[in-house]
């Protein structure tokens, strides 16, 4: 994977992604680092010969958590060529047909180790196609095997899967989002039961990270439509709280390219709802699906700004609810709003820390 003698050179250059910062401080670092350079030496050589090999067992786990053993212990010490080579190897390992789902999980947990620090890798160096992760999706989330006890998972694959959708989700392709529509528009049909697949594939799949330049091919080809199916619906439905997360992860990625203007009541509204406060001695229905509360406020946080009545908005909604706050208002809805303000202070520290 690397040339042994050119990376002693490098050694002492400031050239790596992220190694640990605190290495550096020990009284033995010269050992630490030597340490270091023949420690991923060697895994780089294993794994490279396991893949050509084609003998994943029992050695690809095991080389594997040696990686993530190393960059626990070193972070990410080596180059961002050499991190883009292992990104690209357990790309290919999880297009491999009919790979078991210890290999797979093994493969989400080192791809979300290499993706997560997303400024280390550009855009413009990664591209991820996004069809590989949905066939695992489809696999591992979609797959009734196991509940017949056909199938047995590892533990915390879904986890692992999960944040690792996460972590490529930024380096999908320009053209990823109409491929995704292409793909999931035919079940948007509020009165099937594939509406809410639709919308939990197009939760975990929409690339939201777009630069400006192409908006065009991000959320302008879905975000009308999806705020119309919104408001259309009303009936709380299964799959809202996936649309509400779409809505805030769109909003929070592209602050002050969105116009939420002409849907600020209906936002707000939805909002105050889904607190499920009583109306007098009425208790609203426990069957109601209460939205995420740091959802909710991460969305509200990422519309303010650039001339947005949001804060408007924010100060109505305070005084609808600021008598439920009173101590002598008690209820299961008391968590809910008490949270509401923590999440929401905590999102607007994110955001000026952006």
């Amino acid at each position: 994977m690397h040339d042994s003698e050119q990376y002693i050179e490098t050694m002492g250059h400031d050239n790596f992604q992220k190694p640990n910062v605190y290495n550096k401080f020990l009284p033995f670092r010269d050992a630490v680092n030597q340490q270091s350079l023949q420690s991923f030496k060697e895994i780089c050589e294993t794994l490279s010969r396991i893949i050509q090999l084609r003998e994943l067992r029992p050695g690809f786990p095991l080389w594997s958590s040696k990686l993530q053993q190393f960059i626990s212990l070193y972070g990410l010490c080596f180059t961002k060529s050499d991190h883009l080579k292992f990104i690209h190897l357990y790309l290919s390992v999880l297009s491999i047909p009919d790979l078991n789902y210890s290999n797979a999980k093994t493969c989400f947990d080192i791809l979300d180790e290499l993706l997560n620090k997303s400024r280390l890798i550009q855009r413009d160096d990664l591209l991820v196609d996004w069809r590989i992760l949905y066939a695992w999706v489809k696999l591992i989330l979609f797959n009734n095997d196991e509940n017949y006890s056909l199938l047995a998972l590892p533990n915390d694959v879904e986890k692992s899967l999960l944040y690792c959708v996460r972590s490529c989700r930024p380096y999908f392709s320009a053209t990823a989002t109409q491929e995704i529509l292409d793909e999931f528009r035919p079940w948007l049909c509020p009165f099937d039961s594939a509406f809410s697949d639709a919308m939990c594939y197009l939760d975990l799949f929409l690339p939201v990270h777009l630069p400006p330049k192409l908006h065009d091919q991000g959320f302008k080809l879905w975000l009308p439509e999806f705020l119309s199916i919104w408001e259309t619906v009303c009936n709380n439905p299964d799959w809202e709280q996936n649309v509400i997360n779409i809505f805030s992860f769109v909003a929070w990625c592209n602050i002050g390219y969105i116009d939420w203007e002409p849907w600020m009541p209906k936002i707000f509204t939805r909002i105050l709802k889904s607190f499920s406060l009583p109306v007098a001695n009425v208790q609203v229905s426990s069957h109601i699906q209460n939205y995420s509360i740091s959802i909710t406020a991460t969305w509200i946080v990422a519309m303010m700004g650039n001339g947005s009545s949001c804060l408007q908005y924010l100060t109505d909604l305070f005084t609808a609810i600021k008598s439920f706050y009173h101590p002598s208002n008690t209820g299961e809805f008391q968590q809910d709003l008490v949270s509401f303000l923590s999440k929401l202070s905590q999102a607007f520290v994110d955001r000026l820390h952006l």
